[in-house]
């Protein structure tokens, strides 16, 4: 699908009251999957997407895999120990080329065996000197776009894109005031969700707290009123003062750590800390207009959690998550009744810790990039 395909106003129609702050989308942005086709084009093949951190890239031939709306991504080290990052496709006949993570000397397509080195470029393609013409340098891997950004690795589809760091002013140095040890970080542990909701539930969830003294009776018990969560651009702060006593959440070998700091990364990446060092990153992206994958990566300072790590990262990803699955599977099954449109958002003075002024936020995002008009919040 490309943009001459679909024109906006023909097709979906963007409306002024849309960008009224006091209200979401409405239903068929989470149900229709011609909206999903232009988010695809329109902000996930735009943006720059998690790919994964360079404790997983060190030498070269590492490699990791990520996927991008449709899109398939290799991350690469070369020889020479530069980052490379190609579309997952065979110049040849289009064949998938490398899964999940891992070391090769060289890429070797699986279907006619075409070669590829680890810059990309073609190194071999069977019986090609007895084909007239043939040239190896015109059939190298397509190239992305691929930065790394306080230890993390992005890629971007878009060539014209500008830098992360550009899009983000101030992230960097709130990321590394919390974790100065960020490139050092070592990739410990994953845990992966397939959810049925929209993906725009999930990240409206992750950034309102007026859901959590229900949803999450334990985390919701010890958070007090400082909470915060402050838009700045494509990006979000969230702060707050926690009381001690959630064992495997706030306390580390009996030490405690008052504060929960986590932040979300337009348009699907929430960066969160870890107490006593570390991140949890959870990376969000459709699978079809009511369907979402969730990968949920655990990085820390070392490269064996501890026991009270392990029970932090039980407690993310087996409750915490767990609980937050559930309601955005229940808003979907909400979203196709004839009888609810679009929500109400709760907008509170001076941005209280239980308001959802985020979600308005989020929402003119997503209006911006689909036809180049929003509010701000």
């Amino acid at each position: 699908m490309t943009e001459n395909v679909v024109p906006v106003a023909d097709t979906l129609g963007f409306q002024a009251d849309l960008a009224d702050d006091a209200y979401s989308l409405p239903s068929r942005y989470y149900v229709d999957p011609e909206i999903l086709e232009l988010e695809y084009e329109r902000i996930f093949y735009r943006a720059w997407n998690f790919a994964g951190h360079v404790s997983q890239l060190k030498t070269s031939g590492d490699y990791i895999t990520c996927t991008v709306g449709r899109e398939s991504i290799i991350v690469m080290v070369d020889d020479g120990g530069a980052l490379h990052a190609f579309y997952n496709v065979c110049r040849h006949r289009g064949h998938w080329l490398l899964e999940g993570s891992g070391n090769v000397d060289s890429i070797v397509c699986p279907y006619h065996a075409w070669r590829y080195a680890t810059d990309g470029s073609l190194v071999y393609a069977r019986s090609s000197e007895q084909v007239p013409g043939f040239d190896p340098s015109e059939f190298c891997l397509t190239a992305v776009q691929v930065e790394v950004f306080c230890g993390f690795v992005f890629v971007n589809l878009d060539p014209d894109a500008s830098a992360l760091a550009e899009q983000v002013p101030g992230l960097a140095e709130e990321l590394r005031a919390y974790e100065p040890r960020l490139d050092e970080l070592h990739f410990v542990h994953r845990r992966e969700f397939v959810i049925d909701s929209n993906w725009k539930n999930v990240v409206d969830n992750y950034n309102e707290n007026y859901h959590t003294p229900v949803v999450h009776p334990v985390l919701g018990s010890i958070l007090d009123e400082s909470y915060r969560i402050e838009p700045k651009g494509k990006y979000l702060s969230h702060v707050g003062d926690a009381s001690p006593g959630l064992e495997g959440g706030f306390q580390v070998e009996g030490e405690n750590f008052p504060q929960l700091l986590t932040w979300w990364l337009w348009p699907n990446l929430c960066p969160m800390s870890i107490p006593g060092g570390g991140f949890r990153v959870l990376h969000i992206m459709p699978d079809g207009p009511e369907r979402t994958r969730e990968t949920y990566d655990f990085y820390l300072p070392y490269a064996e959690p501890t026991e009270a790590q392990w029970r932090q990262i039980r407690f993310a990803a087996e409750v915490v998550n767990v609980e937050d699955v559930g309601v955005v599977e229940g808003i979907q099954r909400g979203l196709r009744s004839k009888s609810f449109d679009r929500s109400y958002v709760m907008i509170a003075p001076q941005n209280a810790e239980w308001s959802e002024h985020a979600v308005s936020h989020l929402k003119n995002l997503v209006l911006e990039a689909l036809y180049g008009q929003s509010q701000s919040v």
